[in-house]
């Protein structure tokens, strides 16, 4: 299937496509919308790269004029799987989404004075097109690495801008009437206009450029390489903890990425609240792309 151009497997969720280089292929992939409205994550794969995108709703009541099947977050993130499909070098790539989303914003009567109502994505994304693998991310879309001894590695840091929120969620979400974003409209708001400050994202300012982190990796020991989207993190019940790579490795290496997504969902079930496992959403938005190697 193609989506504004670009090819877009997210109709399977277990897509499988070899690589013409370095011996990966594309064993799986998870694309499913969350309890929200819009499914706010895309991905793209194709024979030398992969890329999974994860929008940011955006605030206030002026900030989507758009009709009721997308968003600003989504748009963003469909806007950057489209620029990464033309093969030139991830940091182009990167610059062209920044710079295709400030455009569409523009379009549209964005006001860039309110941070919080700018369109926003996270992404991660490896290419093998040049006879190696090279990477590009940022915000809190993940690439980790599997070995041959089963050690594992994330390539960058995950950032923890809403940890504070979360933890004052936690607090008081077991007596509060409203939602989170109700509730804690104010200090959710004030985090998200620190993106491009305290933490990346893809949001049309050319700050966005100086938070991308990029590299590349030696594969030969390497069995899998996986991107994915903050949906698929393991819920926890202290939002100071740090991602359990431990856990998401040993329920990957079990099942695959449809392993991690059972676990991940089978325990936000038990939580409809948002607070014992404290979070934005009952079920977040998910994208996720597995290589492994051949």
């Amino acid at each position: 299937m193609y989506v504004n151009g670009f090819q877009d497997i997210s109709g399977d969720e277990h897509g499988v496509r070899l690589s013409a280089v370095r011996g990966f292929r594309v064993a799986e992939t998870l694309l499913e919308q969350g309890s929200g409205r819009v499914n706010e994550d895309t991905l793209h794969t194709d024979d030398f790269r992969s890329i999974v995108c994860d929008g940011a709703t955006s605030l206030g009541t002026a900030a989507i004029p758009l009709d009721a099947a997308t968003s600003g977050g989504r748009r963003a993130a469909l806007i950057t799987a489209e620029a990464f499909a033309e093969h030139d070098d991830l940091l182009v790539c990167a610059r062209r989404a920044n710079d295709a989303i400030r455009a569409e914003m523009l379009q549209n009567g964005i006001d860039f004075n309110r941070r919080e109502s700018l369109w926003s994505t996270s992404f991660a994304a490896v290419d093998f097109s040049g006879g190696s693998c090279t990477w590009c991310q940022t915000g809190d879309c993940v690439i980790l690495v599997i070995y041959d001894d089963k050690t594992s590695e994330i390539l960058t840091g995950i950032p923890g801008q809403d940890r504070e929120v979360l933890k004052t969620w936690q607090r008081i979400g077991p007596n509060a009437s409203l939602t989170i974003h109700q509730e804690l409209a104010e200090e959710i708001g004030a985090v998200r206009k620190m993106m491009n400050r305290d933490y990346g994202v893809l949001n049309g300012e050319e700050a966005a450029m100086d938070f991308l982190a990029h590299g590349s990796i030696e594969t030969e020991l390497v069995t899998d390489i996986l991107l994915f989207s903050d949906g698929l993190f393991p819920p926890s019940r202290n939002p100071d903890e740090e991602f359990s790579r431990e856990w998401f490795v040993d329920h990957y290496l079990r099942g695959g990425l449809q392993a991690v997504r059972d676990r991940v969902r089978g325990l936000q079930q038990d939580d409809p609240g948002c607070y014992r496992y404290p979070r934005f959403k009952y079920h977040d938005d998910i994208s996720a792309v597995a290589l492994k190697r051949v």
